[in-house]
């Protein structure tokens, strides 16, 4: 397990109580419906199972994460199964509340349960790495490095480089892997061989393509079939980093190898191969919908003369679940595709379980289980619902009798066949594995036979487990869509009282979300914003919010082609004095002559010719007579580094490297150097 670095003599498990108390007395100060013997029970059971596992620690560093973020200003939460834990909850790591939602400790950690958990952070995704690289130097000495990514070959690129292993031409190769489908995949089968080129070549896509003579094409289809999925080359993942321990330093316990991007050591194992072992990764993820929160935040503070935080929000907002209601949900996080604007009309949401549901619910298992239109008739009392035994109302009534969260596996099989909540998720795993019929026929008889000991009638048994089993095909995490709809609530409250701040900070975060920023500009001028067009002396960098919040500016960073240089010089040059012409504006900044063409064509200089239909062809006129400027062209610069090794991040790798007398390669310690002598 990785270790905490903590001052002094301070115990793991002690630091891990005090904190988690000092969360819950915070948290719970002005909450009601929940009593104090509920939490301290709820957190004794947790940190109990925390310490016998021996993840103190790992929670500890994840707390200190988020600290380090907290501490910078940079917006953090989490996501994930994690939020099942109240103890996450105290620690600050996750945000929706355990007991109101029904979230079950057991769903995240329990003794029964072999592979590590996963708690996953989410932060603005611009300053990510400041976290990130604060976390190496501070465990530098232990090592840290970023778990790997296996990248798969696609149907496409085999067909590439089947081509290419023939001999066909470039353009040869363009033609036969033009349109190709990336999978072998309907549905919920999925496909090899050349029954899979089968189905690939009745794509509408596929029609009158090259491929579609197989008798020409049978090698290349024949190869590339047999390569789809075979690995490729490794990559880095987006966030998750493994710690070294105490008593050893990561390169004995994983082998680690350079990722390629300055400051980070990639070790050699994927998610799956860390499970395997048994090392906990710790998720740090960039989250563009931070971003834009974060600045729209910032920027409604500034226009109002108060403190504005999205994540500190009045809940239960009527005009926030209004505006949600009417579908019109551009910008919303996870609500904003078509479907899911569909569905915000058809659900009616009025409370902070119904976004929970909605998320749930837009995913292909209950689209395909045809689970959304009951749900729908019944949250609007259009249709009444029933449960097969009494027992199961309490947990079956907050989603009308429809079985949506893997949370309620685990309660059902409690109430039904006095599984413990451990025993529970062990049978929920065990649904979602890939097991064979006779394995899932113990599982049924363990469940009747238990089921039968308390009275249940077997049939009504038989009917339960069958319903459990599909249900593990589209189960859901209530945690993971909690934590989703508590941004998606924040972003809706943005959009329905700060508009033009929220699309601000949206259009600023591109790319992000399911819209361009032309369909979201239009988007803002439905909700009543005005789009001020680019102006070389009124634009600054990004969009920006002007007329007491009533309208948005375009930025200069929309100039396509306008470098942040180029930029740079235009805002310092006009703090200076105003441009007063092309030729002026061209001597003073490091603007190229391409690009002041781009900036005629796009408006931002048409304060700097008299109004009237010729006005553009006027200035580009005199940005034609202008002589392009001269290139530099020199050997770059050697990149400074600094004295010493401790101001690198990674600066740990070079130290153990010169301190041992062998070949330089890769860092490891005396016993695996000792073992590999």
């Amino acid at each position: 397990m990785p270790a905490v670095v903590l001052p002094g003599t301070e115990e793991p498990d002690r630091k891990l109580l005090a904190l988690a108390a000092s969360g819950a007395r915070r948290k719970y100060r002005s909450k009601g419906g929940v009593s104090t013997e509920e939490i301290k029970a709820r957190l004794k059971r947790e940190l109990s199972c925390i310490a016998e596992l021996g993840f103190g620690d790992y929670f500890l560093i994840a707390h200190e994460a988020k600290e380090i973020a907290k501490e910078k200003g940079i917006p953090v939460t989490g996501r994930g199964s994690a939020a099942n834990s109240l103890v996450s909850y105290c620690l600050g790591l996750t945000q929706p509340e355990p007991f109101s939602n029904r979230l079950l400790f057991e769903r995240f950690m329990h003794e029964g349960r072999k592979d590590p958990p996963d708690i996953d952070l989410d932060f603005c995704s611009k300053r990510r790495d400041e976290v990130r690289f604060e976390m190496i130097r501070r465990y530098k000495e232990r090592g840290v490095a970023e778990a790997a990514t296996v990248q798969t070959m696609s149907l496409r690129g085999a067909v590439r480089l089947t081509a290419r292993a023939l001999g066909f031409s470039s353009k040869e190769m363009d033609s036969l892997s033009r349109n190709v489908p990336t999978r072998f995949r309907d549905r919920d089968r999925t496909y090899a061989g050349l029954e899979g080129w089968e189905e690939a070549l009745s794509e509408p896509a596929m029609h009158g393509h090259a491929l579609q003579d197989t008798k020409k094409y049978r090698l290349v289809l024949g190869i590339s079939a047999r390569l789809v999925g075979k690995n490729r080359e490794a990559g880095t993942h987006n966030g998750g980093m493994v710690f070294g321990t105490a008593a050893h330093h990561l390169s004995e316990l994983v082998p680690l190898e350079p990722s390629g991007a300055e400051g980070i050591v990639r070790c050699q194992y994927d998610k799956d191969d860390l499970e395997y072992v048994g090392i906990p990764k710790l998720d740090l993820l960039g989250l563009r919908m931070h971003t834009a929160l974060d600045e729209a935040g910032k920027l409604a503070s500034k226009r109002m003369g108060i403190s504005i935080d999205p994540y500190d929000l009045p809940p239960d907002d009527k005009e926030t679940y209004a505006l949600i209601r009417t579908g019109r949900n551009a910008g919303m996080f996870q609500l904003e595709s078509p479907g899911q604007m569909h569905l915000s009309r058809r659900l009616k949401p009025r409370r902070f379980p119904d976004i929970v549901a909605s998320i749930s619910l837009f995913r292909p298992g209950p689209v395909r289980g045809d689970l959304v239109t009951p749900y729908v008739l019944r949250r609007n009392g259009e249709e009444p619902y029933s449960v097969p035994l009494p027992e199961l109302e309490e947990i079956l009534r907050p989603t009308y009798g429809v079985l949506i969260f893997q949370e309620q596996v685990l309660a059902v099989a409690n109430k039904v066949a006095d599984f413990t909540l451990a025993e529970g998720d062990l049978l929920r795993r065990a649904m979602t594995k890939d097991r064979g019929p006779g394995a899932m026929e113990t599982l049924r008889r363990e469940f009747i036979s238990r089921a039968l000991d308390r009275s249940v009638p077997e049939s009504t048994a038989r009917e339960i487990f069958s319903w459990m089993e599909g249900f593990a095909a589209y189960g859901f995490s209530a945690a993971h869509a909690a934590s989703f709809a508590e941004l998606s609530y924040a972003s809706a409250y943005m959009k329905r009282h700060f508009p033009a701040e929220f699309f601000c900070g949206l259009l600023n975060s591109q790319p992000m979300g399911f819209y361009s920023p032309r369909t979201l500009v239009n988007e803002a001028r439905r909700e009543g914003i005005s789009i001020l067009p680019p102006d070389i002396h009124l634009s600054a960098e990004s969009f920006t919010v002007e007329e007491d919040g009533t309208a948005i500016r375009v930025g200069l960073e929309y100039a396509k082609g306008l470098s942040k240089k180029a930029i740079s010089s235009i805002l310092e040059e006009r703090e200076k004095r105003s441009f007063d012409s092309v030729a002026d504006l061209y001597r003073r900044t490091a603007v190229a002559r391409d690009t002041l063409e781009i900036l005629i064509k796009g408006g931002f200089l048409d304060t700097l010719s008299p109004s009237g239909e010729a006005r553009r062809v006027m200035l580009l006129s005199e940005a034609h007579s202008l002589a392009k400027k001269p290139v530099t062209r020199g050997r770059q610069e050697k990149i400074p580094l600094p004295e010493t090794g401790d101001a690198h991040p990674a600066s740990w790798w070079e130290r153990r490297e010169r301190a041992m007398d062998r070949a330089e390669y890769l860092p490891v310690g005396a016993e695996a150097q000792e073992r590999m002598e």
